[in-house]
């Protein structure tokens, strides 16, 4: 049983706590971690609609797989998946690939990034930046429009989508027209009243964070490197961000200031906070309805900034 249940947490969310798993990653070893997180991401993601789906081989050797929807209005998502950059594969996204291409009405494209600690730091920032890169020469050819090739992640993957902007920016040629963050990781440290509040929650305890940043960068890394923190990073002339936190997740705090820092650099974003959701909720609508509701309403904003609104 967890103590300090949040008293703003969903009730339908809270009552899947008993079932989540309490040990820490780093004490049931990096297989058992895998299994146990694609286990529960099979429960949460079932019910998906029905897309086509392919699988797909980028330049380089990348694989990726593409999921297209009965109606699509020309917009291309390139997904980024979540794990900690060390848990989660594109399979075990499935489900929530599939919702991003129904409910956005786009193709979306899932680059199966290289994990930690297998391939550290930054192999993971090269894949995303290399998928990216594919999908805005690439739209065309899968069904979409050059000029309207998106970037979204969630979690480790928001922290990926979000250094992906940065360094495409950075390396001038074409670049993603939005990014879609989804309750990312985006800076170091954990001393912000968020990581305090919920760092105990085993949606995301502060004890797998730790693992997780261990796991990915190589000792004696700068954790300041904005390819690893890139709320670090220069924020101007970035694409259009659409920067959603959960109001139960110890990186509300920093995903808040993320958007903050975002539009006083002069990049337009918007912060959409779900107050009653934990981290991950993306991921459990078929476990809970408030879950699938906040999904639904994130792809509605999603939208809207896809149309260039």
């Amino acid at each position: 049983m967890v103590d300090g249940v949040p008293p703003q947490l969903h009730p339908q969310l809270a009552a899947l706590l008993p079932a989540l798993p309490t040990t820490p990653a780093r004490e049931v070893g990096l297989d058992a971690a895998r299994h146990r997180f694609g286990e529960l991401l099979a429960a949460g993601l079932a019910g998906a609609p029905e897309v086509d789906v392919d699988d797909l081989v980028l330049d380089g050797g990348l694989p990726a797989r593409v999921y297209r929807p009965a109606t699509a209005r020309g917009a291309t998502v390139v997904f980024l998946h979540g794990g900690g950059w060390t848990l989660g594969s594109v399979a075990d996204y499935d489900g929530l690939a599939r919702r991003l291409a129904d409910g956005l009405s786009a193709v979306v494209l899932a680059v199966e990034h290289r994990r930690a600690p297998e391939h550290p730091f930054p192999a993971a920032v090269d894949d995303a930046v290399a998928g990216t890169r594919w999908a805005l020469a690439h739209a065309a050819d899968l069904g979409g429009d050059l000029r309207r090739v998106a970037v979204a992640g969630d979690s480790g993957g928001g922290n990926l989508a979000a250094v992906a902007c940065q360094q495409l920016r950075d390396a001038g040629g074409p670049q993603p027209t939005a990014q879609l963050l989804l309750y990312p990781n985006v800076s170091r440290g954990a001393d912000q009243p968020s990581v305090q509040a919920f760092g105990h929650l085993p949606f995301l305890t502060l004890s797998d964070m730790g693992w997780y940043t261990r796991s990915y960068v190589p000792q004696g890394t700068d954790l300041g490197d904005p390819r690893i923190s890139p709320a670090e990073g220069d924020l101007a002339g970035l694409p259009p961000a659409l920067v959603v936190t959960a109001g139960v997740d110890p990186l509300r705090d920093s995903g808040r200031a993320y958007a903050e820092a975002l539009t006083a650099a002069g990049t337009r974003a918007e912060w959409l906070d779900l107050p009653d959701m934990p981290h991950g909720f993306a991921h459990l609508g078929a476990l809970a309805p408030a879950a699938e509701a906040a999904l639904v309403q994130v792809l509605a904003r999603a939208a809207v900034l896809l149309d260039g609104d």
